[in-house]
Order: C-alpha cells, then sequence, then structure tokens
C-alpha cells in the first residue's frame, strides 16, 4: 500500500463569477470532509469556531456527485438557517447502501458570531454541479466544485 500524504486540505481556483473549491484527501472521507472546510473557510475563519454544540448530518446521493452537493447544500442550510458555523468534522463515513450514497457525520462548531469567527465579504447562495469533479489519483483523492456567490 502507498503512503498517501495530503499538502494542503483544500484551495481556491479561478473561475469567472463564482468560486471553485479543490479539496484533497487520502480517503473519500477526508477528501469530503476537506470540501466543507474550504466551503465553510471561504465564508468565515474555521480555525476560530469553537466545538460547542454537535450536529448528526446525514445525507444521501444516487452517486457521489449528488453526495457531494447534498453535503454542502446541508452545510449552507445549516449556516442560512440555524446560524451554525462549522468548525470540526468529529467524524464522517461514506458508505453504498442499495442503490444510494450515504453520508453520515458528526460535527462541531458554535453559533456563528461575525466578531469572532470574521466574514470575508462573500456570501455564498448555493452549490451548484457545474464543473464538479470527484476523482482518485493515484493514493490522493481530489473534489472540485463551484459555488454561486
Amino acid at each position: 500500500m502507498s503512503e498517501c500524504r495530503v499538502e494542503k486540505p483544500f484551495e481556491y481556483a479561478e473561475h469567472t463569477a463564482d468560486v471553485m473549491i479543490v479539496a484533497y484527501g487520502c480517503s473519500l472521507e477526508e477528501a469530503f470532509a476537506n470540501a466543507a472546510y474550504g466551503f465553510a473557510n471561504f465564508i468565515y475563519d474555521v480555525s476560530k469556531v469553537e466545538p460547542k454544540k454537535a450536529i448528526d448530518i446525514e445525507v444521501r446521493g444516487i452517486d457521489l456527485e449528488q453526495l457531494l452537493f447534498n453535503w454542502i447544500d446541508e452545510l449552507l442550510y445549516r449556516l442560512d438557517a440555524e446560524n451554525f458555523a462549522l468548525g470540526k468534522i468529529e467524524k464522517i463515513e461514506i458508505r453504498k447502501e442499495g442503490d444510494e450514497y450515504v453520508l453520515r457525520a458528526r460535527v462541531l462548531g458554535e453559533d456563528y458570531d461575525k466578531n469572532k469567527h470574521g466574514f470575508k465579504g462573500t456570501i455564498v447562495k448555493a452549490m451548484t454541479y457545474h464543473m464538479m469533479k470527484i476523482e482518485k489519483m493515484d493514493s490522493i483523492w481530489r473534489i472540485q466544485y463551484v459555488v454561486d456567490i
């Protein structure tokens, strides 16, 4: 088995009107977690979020792309509707159950506070399928997706 080392968990790529997030991981779960951190950290400073509240999340998809869409969309909903700021993903599991993929995660965070967590000046309006890719390259999973700002 080859040793896997991810040099950076996520990065932002050039895109004409929106923002592209590219996340990496040694496992599919790690890549999905880093995709979530990339989304959240684009809006506020994730490192300033304390793990005061735990939320269990379950999303499903007919394929990995729909699963990713539903995962990021759920985190955006939690931020917009419940004011929940993601700070840490305590556990994340992705399984194939019947004809669909299921992601179960326990996320830790707290109520978003602009003064504490900052605001990087951009509001994410929606998750998109535009330019979405999920691929395994050697021992590294790479996830690419675009959010509408």
